[in-house]
């Protein structure tokens, strides 16, 4: 009976070990639309009743830079697949995967509550001189629309709305250090899409590698606010509008230094046309031992545009969440922060 339980466990692993729409597109073509409908409906039925997530492979697209990649898709409990959720997706930083943003980040259990879906890209596979698993934010060729990592996840969202039941005005995205990095950039490269984002320990847009503490650089500077701007609606083109950006960020920080969140926060403004000079809102408080200022800024509506969590105390990492490595439990839970922002915040 051994064999007989390790084949049934094999086979119901499959809908997430499986591409089934690669396979299918490799079968006959006078069979290929039958079979295709059919491994379809058994495969959103199979995924219906798994518990929690399901692996998914990105295979490598024709653009420049294009990489295969996997990625996770947490499905909240009592998933109703016919009806479109907000999409939230998390992006690990580096000297991670996938699974250890999810595991500190606890956005699963916020997901099962309110009923959205998270995605988790893994970068996988990478090329250039960088930390293990690091996004490559520095890299001109990762961060431009059409091509590379920033391409590659973008269409990685797509290929979850092929998948599951998305609300399109609900795509949000977030990470942490480089993830943060990347979240930056597919909320640039893809502002007419992104409804809006949130950063945890992050960096401007098209940022410079010598802005961050590493084993060459012990003196990180920053590029010029206006640069960063011109750089943002070069980028944008037509496809401009105000993406909302909530940016957190340890004042005792000693990987990125606070001064790229305030140049993220300037370069944003810059841009937007955003008045930073006084807050419509600010809210102070404490969290066990982190202190914490909340800021919101708006360029005249009554949402606002940027908003900042600036905290005291925790260093690099991840704020509020689950135990693990890069993890500071004892702060702000900016989990729920960042989806009350989500809320707020839908693409118009």
């Amino acid at each position: 009976m051994q064999w007989f339980k390790a084949l049934s466990n094999t086979w119901g692993r499959l809908p997430g070990a499986v591409d089934w729409s690669r396979l299918c597109t490799r079968a006959a073509a006078p069979f290929r639309g039958c079979l295709q409908a059919a491994l379809a409906a058994w495969r959103e039925h199979r995924r219906a009743m798994l518990p929690d997530d399901v692996l998914h492979t990105f295979w490598a697209r024709s653009y420049p830079g294009s990489r295969t990649r996997r990625y996770l898709v947490h499905i909240p409990h009592g998933n109703n697949l016919g009806r479109p959720r907000p999409l939230v997706v998390v992006l690990h930083g580096c000297r991670q995967d996938n699974h250890d943003i999810e595991q500190i980040s606890g956005f699963n259990e916020l997901a099962d509550r309110h009923g959205f879906l998270v995605v988790y890209p893994y970068i996988t596979s990478y090329r250039g001189l960088r930390n293990r698993n690091c996004w490559g934010w520095w890299f001109e060729r990762e961060i431009h629309a059409g091509a590379g990592e920033v391409e590659d996840l973008w269409q990685i969202v797509e290929q979850v709305k092929e998948d599951y039941a998305v609300d399109a005005r609900r795509i949000h995205v977030t990470g942490l250090s480089s993830g943060a990095g990347m979240a930056v950039a597919m909320m640039v490269a893809h502002a007419d899409k992104i409804a809006s984002g949130a950063t945890v320990a992050g960096l401007p847009y098209a940022e410079k590698a010598d802005a961050v503490v590493h084993a060459f650089n012990s003196s990180p500077r920053n590029r010029a606010v206006t640069d960063i701007a011109d750089e943002m609606r070069a980028e944008m083109g037509e496809a401009a509008r105000t993406v909302p950006i909530q940016i957190i960020h340890s004042h005792d920080d000693d990987k990125v230094l606070i001064e790229s969140a305030e140049v993220l926060r300037d370069s944003w403004g810059h841009c937007f046309d955003i008045n930073l000079d006084k807050p419509f809102k600010t809210r102070q408080g404490q969290t066990g031992d982190t202190a914490w200022e909340h800021r919101q800024y708006r360029n005249g509506r009554a949402k606002s545009s940027i908003e900042t969590l600036f905290l005291e105390g925790p260093g690099h990492g991840w704020y509020g969440g689950n135990p693990g490595q890069f993890s500071f439990p004892d702060a702000p839970d900016i989990k729920r922060t960042m989806w009350k922002f989500f809320v707020t915040h839908p693409l118009r």
